[in-house]
């Protein structure tokens, strides 16, 4: 095809176009928990200085859910394997550990609440500081069962289309390359059908790498069992 398709290779802020405009914009610019390696920042970059009034942009909306998980097997080898390295106790790294995001498939069986929008971007409108946001969160709890953290995932939309299609990575769908996103808490929490898990959650930027992210999630939970109230500071690297 090439004499149909021209290849321009590099950057995209530094390659020089042969045309002053564009009429679409595709773009795979989605990392981790959507934001991580800050990749949307070069399609917004190509969107305001190429895209023509009214051309579309291809994925054009981006949202994001959490929900709660019970993980309490893996979330304890987690923690476990820093007791005995080499005849060596090393539990003091434990918390660090758990800082630190897990990316990898979850069984929807795990998903033990409703889910919870947090984020919703009109790519064709958005400024690039909304990729950097602070929301609240409610979960509404499925049964009675131990709360060990949250799982993050997001929806992309290809909604400008004659067939509009989505794109989606949420553990109830079919398993992609960006898997899910899974926040272990300091603490466990026991919840019982009914009960209400809720906080909120700021994500950022590093202000040492700008291709990781500062995440805080904050938990609240008050039922017979527990009367919790907590947050953790993550970082996705």
């Amino acid at each position: 095809l090439s004499s149909k398709i021209t290849v321009i290779k590099g950057k995209m802020e530094e390659v020089k176009l042969p045309v002053d405009h564009v009429d679409i914009i595709i773009s795979e610019c989605m990392g981790y928990f959507l934001h991580y390696e800050s990749m949307l920042d070069s399609v917004l970059w190509a969107r305001d200085k190429y895209l023509v009034k009214g051309g579309k942009m291809l994925p054009d909306r981006a949202t994001m859910y959490i929900a709660a998980v019970e993980d309490g097997k893996y979330k304890a080898e987690k923690k476990n394997f820093w007791s005995d390295i080499y005849s060596t106790d090393m539990s003091c790294l434990a918390p660090t550990v758990l800082r630190e995001p897990l990316v990898d498939v979850v069984p929807s069986e795990h998903i033990v609440s409703s889910s919870s929008k947090i984020l919703e971007l009109n790519l064709c409108t958005m400024k690039p500081s909304d990729v950097e946001f602070v929301a609240g969160y409610q979960l509404t709890c499925n049964y009675k069962d131990k709360v060990h953290g949250v799982v993050g995932w997001f929806d992309t939309e290809f909604a400008d289309l004659k067939n509009p299609v989505m794109l989606s990575t949420s553990p109830y769908n079919k398993k992609t390359h960006w898997k899910q996103t899974i926040f272990y808490s300091q603490w466990d929490m026991q919840v019982f059908k009914g009960d209400t898990l809720h906080g909120s959650i700021a994500c950022r930027k590093s202000l040492k790498n700008f291709r990781e992210l500062d995440i805080k999630i904050s938990y609240h939970i008050d039922n017979d069992s527990n009367k919790k109230d907590f947050a953790t500071m993550y970082k996705l690297r």
